[in-house]
């Protein structure tokens, strides 16, 4: 219900009781807290604070046999950005689970005949979380000044920006064969376009995955972000006002850390570099910055508790007119993971996502009453596995990772069958990391390869590698053979993660197996999911990473977890192609077959060229082996609270989707 007549209909229904047989004025429109600010003179009336009649977005979340309430708070567990970020986000278009996308915070879009220009239109009257107006100068200015802050005019290459990072999926190619980035301009308050160089027929699923945002409060990033309003803008454009540009004044690195540090103590960092990944990237961390989403943080990012309270500007209300969200507050509460599964027993957390690996504590309770267990589909190339740094900065072990035949060995030097029957309950299916099949990216045969369990053909591979010794030392370890490590036992530290109650086991079983080969595994844990990430960032600090529910939704569409396009994956390291220091792969290597293919798929033009990028990608992985999968399951389970209503169960659960945000949690309501 998104165009004028549907609007009309909605108006005409509520008008006449046609909406559960009750007349407009016996259904509350908004959350009471609000309506007190509002009676009290401190908040204007809803109608001035949602977009224009026509243009409101209404989602279709009223059901008659249960009416909603407003009012209460949902308290889960805070797993980090990743998992509280996606939880209230707010796209431009929303990614659906069948590749097609739909308008979010967008009202809709057209495509030029030649597939060069998107012109986007947007919701008339919408407003920020503190009540100014949002328009596309906030799309143009977060593009142009934020996103993308300086580009080399030869090669095409994005050299700076604002937010830390720019996405590649915005390029495309020139008449000459230079990838370029988009030109974003202004046409009026409620449109703007995306020119691109050539088609790019999967543009609105990269920004629904890879720029979810794309857009910001102008008026309150404009003092904060680095700018020389003195040079000329790396767009060619001079007319200011299309790129968002006008009136902005010249801002240096002083002047952007202490006029944020002026709009709250919150946003006191040590260099421009940190407050633009911050605020322009992770912006949904911070207090007092305005957002479209349905509820703000309110505190401190350190605070134990972090509290997201309502937007009374927030955009959207349900089929009998009610202002969404319905929940006053969400409480994201750090906990230790085992803690989680009893504070959900005991009622006092109202949803819980774990695997297999605690399904049996979590049913085995759901008698008691307190929750239901509902069971979500993933679209996971592994569920257990882990993978090893190809780019890591010692040279010996590099080296020896990237040995084929060493990965071979670990593969095959692990019982499946005993790691799904301790790590995963005996719920999941042994498997290589591979798509799973019914798939696109399937390949036949991928899922079953280098998966069967047998010692001696693993130390048969490890004896045939130079450079390390046939023999065991004293210890029960091979050693290196010269080097900087001659002598020493060969020794691999996974990383793994505190919010997981399975990683431990894991690595104990590996240490077990690969003792037999005559291998080393000792855990290096890592307190704090955020943390665990910035190493990923760093490209070279870590020696390998324990994974679980990797693997890639689409990867024509989202190839994060499995192409070298970013520099967050654990297996390519410093090979991924937004990397501040990118390598560059050996000649005839397989990382060089999988950055080739990488960079076609963000350069392809077609669809059937895209799609042939995708397969190379996923053949790589096939022939390389780079991320060493054990068990995969098609499902993982959310803990959810009987009071909480409206839950979407049987959603698929990954992030290209946005995990629990593709449940819509604002159209959740509380009712014990």
């Amino acid at each position: 219900m998104k165009n004028r007549f549907a609007a009309f209909l909605l108006v005409l229904c509520m008008l006449t009781g046609l909406i559960a047989g009750v007349t407009a004025e016996e259904i509350v429109k908004e959350a009471p807290m609000l309506a007190e600010q509002v009676a009290a003179g401190t908040l204007p009336a809803l109608s001035d604070r949602i977009p224009v009649e026509a243009d409101v977005y209404v989602e279709n979340a009223y059901s008659p046999e249960e009416t909603p309430v407003y009012g209460g708070t949902i308290r889960t567990y805070n797993n980090g950005m990743w998992y509280y970020g996606p939880f209230c986000e707010e796209p431009l278009f929303r990614l659906l689970d069948d590749g097609t996308v739909e308008p979010n915070v967008a009202k809709g879009y057209e495509l030029s005949e030649d597939g060069l220009v998107y012109t986007i239109h947007l919701r008339e009257g919408m407003k920020w979380s503190d009540g100014t107006p949002f328009t596309a100068t906030d799309c143009v200015y977060y593009y142009n000044y934020v996103l993308v802050t300086d580009v080399d005019n030869e090669t095409g290459k994005v050299t700076k920006s604002n937010a830390g990072r720019y996405y590649g999926w915005y390029q495309t190619k020139d008449e000459n064969g230079i990838m370029r980035p988009a030109q974003v301009r202004y046409v009026d308050d409620t449109t703007f376009t995306i020119s691109l160089y050539s088609p790019k027929p999967t543009l609105l699923q990269a920004i629904c995955i890879d720029n979810k945002w794309m857009f910001c409060p102008k008026e309150w990033y404009k003092d904060i972000m680095v700018n020389d309003a003195s040079a000329a803008h790396w767009s060619g454009e001079t007319d200011l006002k299309l790129i968002g540009g006008e009136d902005l004044p010249t801002i240096t690195e002083e002047d952007a850390l202490a006029n944020a540090l002026k709009k709250s103590e919150l946003y006191n960092f040590e260099n421009a570099a940190k407050l633009g990944d911050q605020l322009g990237y992770r912006y949904w961390q911070y207090a007092g910055r305005p957002t479209l989403r349905p509820w703000n943080i309110i505190n401190a990012l350190t605070d134990q508790t972090l509290v997201f309270e309502r937007n009374p500007y927030y955009w959207k209300v349900d089929n009998a007119g009610r202002q969404l969200p319905y929940i006053d507050k969400v409480e994201f509460v750090t906990m230790d993971q085992n803690l989680r599964a009893q504070e959900e027993i005991a009622g006092n957390i109202d949803i819980s996502r774990f695997d297999s690996g605690d399904f049996p504590i979590y049913k085995a309770s759901e008698t008691l009453g307190k929750y239901t267990v509902y069971t979500e589909v993933s679209p996971s190339w592994t569920s257990v596995g882990f993978e090893l740094n190809q780019s890591y900065k010692d040279e010996q072990y590099r080296t020896l990772f990237q040995n084929i035949d060493f990965r071979h060995a670990l593969s095959i030097g692990a019982d499946r069958e005993e790691i799904n029957e301790i790590v995963g309950n005996g719920m999941m299916t042994p498997a290589q990391f591979a798509a799973p099949a019914g798939t696109g990216d399937y390949i036949e045969g991928a899922p079953e390869k280098w998966t069967e369990y047998d010692t001696a053909a693993a130390n048969a591979l490890l004896d045939g590698i130079e450079g390390i010794s046939k023999e065991f030392n004293a210890d029960g370890f091979r050693t290196f053979v010269g080097g900087e490590h001659d002598g020493q036992a060969i020794t691999i530290e996974l990383e793994t993660r505190a919010d997981s109650s399975s990683d431990a086991a894991l690595v104990a079983l590996l240490a077990k197996y690969y003792k037999a080969l005559g291998v080393q595994i000792v855990e290096s844990n890592n307190t704090d999911n955020n943390a665990r990430n910035e190493r990923y960032y760093a490209g070279d600090i870590f020696m390998g990473a324990v994974n679980s529910s990797s693997g890639s939704f689409n990867v024509m569409l989202r190839p994060d977890a499995v192409a070298a396009n970013r520099n967050n994956c654990a297996f390519v390291g410093k090979y991924g192609l937004e990397h501040a220091d990118a390598l560059t792969p050996a000649p005839g290597s397989g990382l060089e077959e999988l950055v080739n293919a990488t960079k076609d798929l963000v350069s392809a033009s077609k669809l059937e060229d895209l799609q042939a990028a995708a397969k190379r990608i996923a053949q790589a992985h096939y022939d390389n082996t780079w991320v060493i999968g054990f068990c995969v399951s098609d499902r993982t389970y959310d803990a959810v609270n009987n009071r909480v209503h409206n839950f979407r169960q049987g959603f698929v659960n990954c992030d290209e989707l946005r995990f629990l945000g593709y449940t819509k949690p604002y159209t959740w309501f509380i009712q014990d």
